[in-house]
């Protein structure tokens, strides 16, 4: 399966037109990693599969030609892994127990509203993470495999007390034909207690290497004993709880045990660094003091695309005095890094590519740190590195790789929370501006202005009365769009037509008449829904009614036109409709946009507040066409309150 960095790619298969499009949608709305592609029959489905990599795959049951379980055994066909949602509106047991025999992932029964696709997108979610689990599990294992393989020691891997892998040492060990030989035998059969009879086999088992060392009698093939020492500690192998057993020389036991404790205490010493510096200084000195690497340095790449050097022991220091840094195709240190496999160079003066051939260098082992750079190792003496220092090494770099991984998710972290911080600081200077500096002097001018039209009968008077309501209506506007949020924390069960007819009683709506043609209640933030109906209310009014005069020429005796505004449910959601000229197609994209206005006293606010506000519930908001000719707003993804 194809992956892109942590993003899930996601194939909806449905022959409902435009549902497949539609869970798509929902999806990629619930979870931002989500990518998600919709077609209309299984048959496309395979095509698409054919040409594209898929993370995971949502499909119907009930389909023509082809169904939803004829579809996954021709996914399966041509990879067993990839998950398999079935997600289908037909719920029965046996649907269910044939789904899960035919080897579906999951099984969900499509039901009504929108919190479905999030409960969705998050089974998705988990199954890619459990496979990508697992395929990482695997890749690791193989990783340990290649390194056990390597080692000088013996190594056992039991599961159940049953020996299922054995290493190259262990086979030399025991004296064995091959790893066969001593495969599915008892651990205990192979590794008998010297003292504490059946429990001190058990004791290590349980309590891995934190227990103390139990000398063993090593029975090999031929008969003879061989004493020895065991280190042994819980592992997961092929997904189950085991135990691997480490045997060596009781005269290297100390010694070993002492490193291992070492390096667990340096990993944690790395995951508590806050810098990268502080990992590369921990890194060194780890390396010297557990390792015996007394020579050595990390080098990060930096801004300039080096490998820079930014920790380094003192003993390096003394032999080669000031530390390079290294560019791409300089040297044997980038080609290290550029390949990304730990390296043990014999002699650097016989590479093509050693940057200084005169260096008192002689052997150099190079660990890679991922995309973060490189630890190297120095030796005055040739082939000064054997496979424990290599083994110790690969240890030590994993750890420190994800040390540094860590460091840069926690700088992230802090950056976005300082933008946040400093952005909610604006908009809050914002609105206090609006609300208080803008606010105070615009009242101030009002009631001068009422003053001077007691005493002065001139028509700049109304004109300049006008200028200074539209100015208190954008600032009406504006502070709410800076306080309106992104995201609705608390809802409630409102009653829709309740809604509209509180906001229709504030509204100035002149002779215009209200149709509420719904009893559906919806789960909303009464507040802010207040605020949507309102705008739009007050923008059917308004408009319908400038266009009408345009129209016309005039208005009614009242001086305002025959406005209606009709409030009706649809499927998952509700409609606020006019009677007015409507908006012209080519401006339908536009008019949710701040500044958008049809009228020369307009703010150009009113719709951009309904579509974030609208956006704040997770509601979609749709511009049509009335049946009458006149604007609809439609919006659907409401979570709709079931009648009992």
């Amino acid at each position: 399966m194809g992956h892109v960095a942590s993003g899930v790619t996601v194939l909806c298969v449905d022959d409902e037109p435009s549902y497949a499009d539609l869970i798509a949608t929902h999806l990629e709305s619930n979870d931002e990693a989500i990518d998600a592609t919709g077609v209309t029959s299984a048959t496309d489905g395979l095509s698409y599969l054919a040409e594209h990599d898929v993370d995971c795959i949502v499909s119907d049951y009930d389909m023509p030609g082809i169904d939803g379980l004829e579809f996954l055994e021709a996914v399966r066909a041509r990879d067993p892994d990839i998950p398999f949602l079935l997600f289908t509106s037909q719920g029965s047991e046996s649907l269910a127990s044939e789904a899960i025999t035919a080897g579906v992932t999951d099984y969900i029964q499509k039901t009504h509203g929108t919190q479905q696709y999030a409960v969705l997108a998050q089974r998705i979610r988990n199954t890619v993470e459990r496979v990508r689990a697992k395929a990482t599990a695997d890749t690791a294992q193989e990783r340990t495999k290649r390194i056990l393989d390597a080692t000088s020691d013996a190594v056992l891997v039991s599961v159940a007390d049953t020996v299922v892998y054995v290493n190259p040492a262990a086979v030399d060990l025991f004296g064995a034909a091959d790893s066969d030989e001593l495969r599915d035998r008892p651990l205990t059969e192979l590794v008998e207690p010297v003292d504490g009879g059946t429990e001190a086999v058990e004791r290590v088992v349980k309590n891995g290497p934190t227990a103390d060392k139990v000398r063993r009698i090593i029975r090999t093939m031929a008969g003879n004993s061989i004493q020895a020492s065991v280190t042994a500690c819980d592992v997961t192998w092929d997904g189950e709880d085991g135990t691997v057993a480490v045997i060596s020389d009781r005269s290297d036991s100390d010694e070993r045990d002492h490193r291992l404790e070492a390096l667990h205490e340096a990993t944690r010493e790395l995951m508590a660094a806050e810098v990268r510096n502080e990992v590369a200084g921990i890194g060194v000195n780890a390396a010297a003091e557990i390792i015996g690497l007394d020579a050595s340095a990390v080098h990060l790449v930096n801004d300039d695309g080096q490998l820079e050097p930014v920790a380094a022991t003192a003993s390096l220091k003394e032999l080669i005095g000031d530390i390079p840094a290294f560019g791409p195709d300089d040297s044997i240190a980038w080609r290290v890094y550029e390949r990304g496999e730990v390296t043990a160079v014999p002699d650097v003066r016989l590479e093509a590519d050693v940057q200084n051939p005169e260096t008192p260098i002689r052997s150099e082992l190079y660990l890679p740190l991922g995309e973060h750079g490189i630890l190297i190792a120095a030796s005055t003496t040739v082939d000064a590195f054997d496979e424990a220092d290599i083994v110790a090494g690969r240890v030590l770099a994993a750890n420190m790789e994800a040390a540094f991984a860590a460091v840069e998710r926690d700088q992230q972290l802090r950056d976005r929370e300082q933008e946040l911080s400093m952005q909610n600081d604006r908009l809050e200077q914002f609105a206090t501006v609006v609300s208080h500096d803008l606010r105070n002097p615009l009242n101030v001018a009002i009631g001068r202005l009422e003053t001077l039209k007691q005493e002065v009968d001139d028509d700049n008077v109304a004109a300049v009365e006008q200028a200074l309501d539209r100015m208190q209506t954008l600032i009406d506007d504006l502070l709410l769009l800076a306080r309106t949020g992104d995201s609705v924390a608390e809802m409630e069960t409102v009653a829709l037509a309740t809604a509209v007819t509180d906001c229709w009683e504030v509204v100035d709506t002149g002779d215009a008449a209200l149709v509420v043609d719904t009893d559906r209640k919806i789960q909303a933030d009464m507040t802010r829904l207040k605020q949507l109906l309102e705008n739009l209310l007050r923008n059917a009014v308004e408009h319908s009614a400038t266009g009408s005069q345009i129209q016309s020429g005039g208005a009614d005796d009242h001086g305002s036109p025959d406005v209606t505004v009709t409030v009706s449910e649809i499927p998952g959601g509700f409609a606020v409709s006019d009677n007015g000229p409507g908006i012209p197609e080519a401006d339908r994209e536009t008019v949710f946009e701040s500044g958008y206005s049809t009228t020369t006293d307009g703010t150009g606010f009113g719709l951009s507040i309904v579509s974030q506000i609208a956006t704040a519930h997770g509601w979609t908001v749709t511009l049509t066409e009335s049946d009458t000719g006149g604007a609809r707003f439609e919006f659907t993804d409401v979570d709709v309150v079931s009648k009992e």
